[in-house]
């Protein structure tokens, strides 16, 4: 399925605004929190790979957020073009 940049900003900002999605990713978030607060500093291995999971749920976001941001991006410019045009 090929979408364009509107179409995946679009979708992006409806997964952001979906109480569910919002709902799973706050309860892994906390979960990987409350794990890496519980385990000791010599129980590095288990720290790492918590540390990466946290932070490949930032990266997740971070995707998203970026498309949302592309695509406001882009809708900003046409209104100014728009604005431009006599």
């Amino acid at each position: 399925m090929d979408l364009n940049s509107e179409q995946k900003g679009r979708r992006g900002q409806e997964i952001l605004d979906d109480p569910v999605f919002v709902e799973v990713v706050e309860t892994a978030r906390t979960e990987i929190m409350t794990q890496w607060n519980l385990t000791d500093f010599e129980q590095t291995e288990m720290r790492e790979s918590l540390y990466h999971q946290g932070r490949a749920l930032d990266e997740m976001l971070r995707g998203l957020r970026t498309l949302v941001g592309d695509w406001a991006i882009a809708q900003s410019r046409k209104k100014t073009k728009k604005g431009m045009e006599i």
